[in-house]
């Protein structure tokens, strides 16, 4: 009686594991599988690691009583990324598939403006961590902070008109907000862009602001 009772108990717990059995993919080759219908749809994560390079056109803000007359210049930035990209689109899609993803970058940024005074050039590391919305699997619009620390600005001053402004003295951290697009391809090349806002002056005296960043960018996810 013992004996039957207990093949009884091991073929119930048999039977209990077969049913609550889940497969996951979890991307080390076995992307053709499919998730049973007792899978968790929208549990997997993609993570990925990345580079990227492209192109800034900078433009600059004045609250000032004097006009520098301010233009867009041209300057470059270039970093890494990390990718997280969450879901899965259907339940037989691979992991991050899904609509949502976040995407923090780490980058040195070269911003030049264009002014009576020569140009600016200002030399930032930047922290911008993205919000992505994935329309389609390859497709995303991003929105999210953008936290910079200004490193060197040169030249050390600029002449405006009679007043002399020491742009060298402007270092720290600035912050503000970026929004755009980009597309990743199937074989890791991606390309995107961005027009990001500071909101930080550069300056307790000096009420100039780089509110205005058009980014160009490709790069690679691995």
């Amino acid at each position: 009686m013992k004996v039957k009772i207990l093949m009884m108990c091991i073929g119930l717990m048999l039977s209990l594991s077969s049913f609550a059995q889940v497969k996951v993919d979890r991307g080390y080759g076995n992307q053709g599988q499919e998730n049973t219908k007792f899978g968790k749809r929208g549990a997997a994560l993609s993570i990925k690691y990345g580079i990227k390079a492209g192109v800034n056109m900078s433009s600059m803000s004045n609250d000032m009583t004097f006009d520098p007359n301010f233009s867009m210049g041209t300057g470059f930035r270039v970093g890494a990324l990390m990718n997280f990209h969450w879901g899965q689109r259907t339940v037989s899609s691979r992991q991050g598939t899904g609509f949502w993803g976040l995407q923090p970058e780490v980058l040195f940024s070269n911003q030049v403006v264009k002014s009576d005074g020569g140009d600016m050039k200002l030399n930032y590391i930047q922290v911008p961590i993205m919000l992505k919305v994935y329309p389609t699997s390859a497709l995303s619009f991003e929105i999210g902070p953008e936290f910079s620390y200004l490193i060197s600005t040169s030249p050390e001053s600029i002449n405006v008109g009679d007043a002399t402004v020491k742009t060298g003295d402007c270092k720290g951290l600035n912050w503000g907000a970026g929004v755009g697009a980009a597309y990743e391809f199937e074989m890791g090349l991606v390309v995107g862009a961005r027009y990001s806002m500071a909101f930080t002056e550069l300056g307790k005296n000096l009420k100039w602001k780089n509110n205005g960043n058009i980014q160009v960018t490709v790069g690679w996810l691995f």
